[in-house]
């Protein structure tokens, strides 16, 4: 007997691209009866709340409207008032696949609390939003999770929360998102769940498309909040980090010393040098080696890169101090 399952999805100003990710929910293969969608409409000074009430939808839905509380506890309200036993996340940037739900609840057991699978840049993405993707998809490689595509159901630490799906019973259990986190909350969640003895998997088959960030502003603010709030979650949960997370406050922290060590010795200028001159070939060639065969310019994933790289190490060692 299939369960019955709420799709929570927060979202504020999202009116330009609300009703892509809405009508992909219309699409979805799952019984009426037993799926419900909770729209949490978190402050929008848009007419996303016209769009939403205003227009004819096929699923059946509960609109809520908080006063900008932030995504974290956006999230958590939409799930307390959910009706279904299983809780899907997503967001307003995202297109889910027709199967998405099924897919979701296939790898389900009795010890599995979550289940979640790979967020993949759109064909029809803006170009730079396309390159971004591409640079998410090269740091995630060392093991992060910001857009990680592995290719076989497994067992696995975190699913980001554009696309994943919770027992209702363990998410309470836990006691939900922790809203004191800038970013990471979901992982920081993922943690706690970790600890009580369940399971989180990965599946491939999941799939949901998901827009990236559109213009240098927006990767670069994402980049360091991203980075402030991993040391948030990592002042909580010191096993949370990871070596590839402490990388670029360690290397910023590195350059800095070096500077400052010039004072004492010209030696310190060659090492200095070395340094920055093997990461900028090795980045330069990694550019060159993703970018081939894409529509991205080579210089301009050189740069995400870089950028993602310093203002995640900064918003690290910003987060020490918060």
């Amino acid at each position: 007997m299939l369960p019955s399952v709420s799709v929570v999805i927060p979202m504020r100003n999202e009116a330009k691209i609300l009703k892509r990710c809405l009508r992909a929910i219309e699409k979805l293969d799952y019984p009426e009866k037993l799926l419900e969608v909770v729209i949490v409409n978190d402050g929008s000074t848009d007419n996303t709340k016209d769009i939403i009430l205003n227009t004819k939808w096929s699923f059946n839905y509960q609109y809520i409207e908080t006063e900008g509380v932030g995504v974290s506890k956006a999230r958590e309200i939409g799930y307390k008032k959910a009706k279904g036993d299983f809780i899907a996340f997503t967001d307003a940037d995202c297109v889910v696949e027709k199967d998405w739900i099924k897919r979701l609840l296939e790898p389900f057991d009795d010890n599995v609390a979550a289940v979640g699978g790979p967020n993949i840049t759109p064909e029809d993405d803006k170009p730079f939003a396309r390159c971004v993707g591409l640079a998410l998809s090269f740091l995630s490689k060392p093991g992060a999770r910001y857009a990680y595509q592995g290719e076989k159901i497994h067992e696995i630490y975190h699913n980001p929360t554009c696309n994943v799906m919770y027992r209702k019973s363990v998410l309470e259990e836990v006691g939900g998102f922790n809203h004191n986190l800038i970013t990471t909350d979901d992982e920081e969640l993922d943690y706690r769940i970790r600890k009580k003895g369940y399971k989180i998997i990965y599946t491939p088959f999941a799939r949901v498309k998901h827009y990236r960030r559109a213009n240098w502003k927006k990767y670069m603010s994402m980049a360091y909040y991203y980075g402030l709030g991993r040391m948030q979650s990592t002042k909580i949960h010191p096993k949370m980090a990871r070596w590839f997370h402490l990388a670029p406050p360690t290397y910023i922290i590195l350059i800095l010393a070096l500077l400052i060590l010039l004072i004492y010795s010209k030696l310190f200028l060659f090492i200095l040098s070395t340094i920055l001159l093997f990461h900028i070939v090795g980045v330069f060639i990694v550019a060159l080696l993703y970018t081939r065969n894409s529509e991205c310019q080579t210089l301009t994933f050189f740069g995400l890169v870089n950028l993602w790289i310093f203002l995640y190490g900064v918003g690290m060692i910003r987060g020490v101090f918060r």
